[in-house]
């Protein structure tokens, strides 16, 4: 997986449409300045209604992809709901989720491939274009039988999560050997955050932050969880920001 050196920081907002509270925290923190990009769930609660914000207000938008959790949408077809709910189990979070991360099951592959590419159409029906990325609910994208998948090539694609300053430990390697063999041409950035993690201290976060002055940094938030749209709508967090170079996956090259 290439990581692109570009300067550029991408702050996307996770979950755009789970429900209507996350869908309405998102725009409001897209509105203020707080994050620039978010990642959409397909057959959810507010899906549709997410889509139609994010067009109006010029979200940039890429696909949320979701294995983990059932549809929760109205209009899904019954048949379409249980079948996605028979592949959720095999993703389920806690200790099967863990070894799905780093095991290729061959036996699920197709049902892997017919998910993500009804989640994939939807997005293409909903916003009549392509998402400027993909990522996974509960990091989903780095297992191997998703981030493998045909349905996602040529799809620029999230990091797995860095540490900073890197180091090398056995964990890191063993991350950097996955990324290698299940997606060595999708165009990355160079370094993930998590904002439930990043900047225990202002300096801290100004220091991490200020990474993307010299490559490219996503951070991934949540503006529906209290304690990340608390850190969103800080002075630290919007002092931080100033004169960055912030915008999309839609602007990384």
């Amino acid at each position: 997986m290439p990581a692109s050196d570009q300067s550029l920081l991408i702050v996307n907002a996770d979950d755009f449409g789970w429900e209507p509270a996350m869908t309405d925290l998102t725009i409001e923190s897209f509105g203020a300045g707080q994050i620039s990009s978010a990642t959409w769930l397909a057959h959810m609660a507010d899906s549709q209604r997410a889509a139609e914000m994010a067009r109006e207000h010029g979200l940039p938008t890429g696909l949320h992809l979701n294995l983990t959790d059932p549809y929760t949408g109205p209009d899904v077809p019954a048949t379409e709901r249980d079948r996605h709910r028979d592949l959720c189990r095999h993703f389920a979070t806690g200790r099967r989720l863990h070894l799905s991360s780093w095991t290729y099951d061959p036996r699920i592959q197709g049902e892997v491939e017919w998910a993500l590419g009804t989640q994939l159409e939807r997005y293409h029906r909903v916003f009549d274009a392509s998402p400027t990325h993909v990522d996974g609910h509960n990091h989903v994208h780095v297992c191997p039988n998703v981030a493998r998948a045909k349905a996602l090539r040529g799809l620029k694609r999230r990091n797995s999560i860095y540490a900073w300053p890197a180091t090398r430990t056995a964990m890191g390697i063993a991350r950097q050997v996955r990324r290698i063999l299940t997606y060595p041409r999708a165009l990355t950035t160079n370094y993930l955050f998590d904002i439930a993690r990043l900047g225990r201290r202002p300096e801290q976060l100004v220091a991490e932050l200020g990474e993307s002055r010299r490559t490219s940094v996503e951070v991934m938030a949540h503006p529906g969880f209290g304690h990340e749209h608390d850190v969103l709508g800080s002075e630290p967090w919007r002092q931080a920001l100033d004169e960055l170079p912030l915008g999309s996956y839609a602007d990384l090259t």
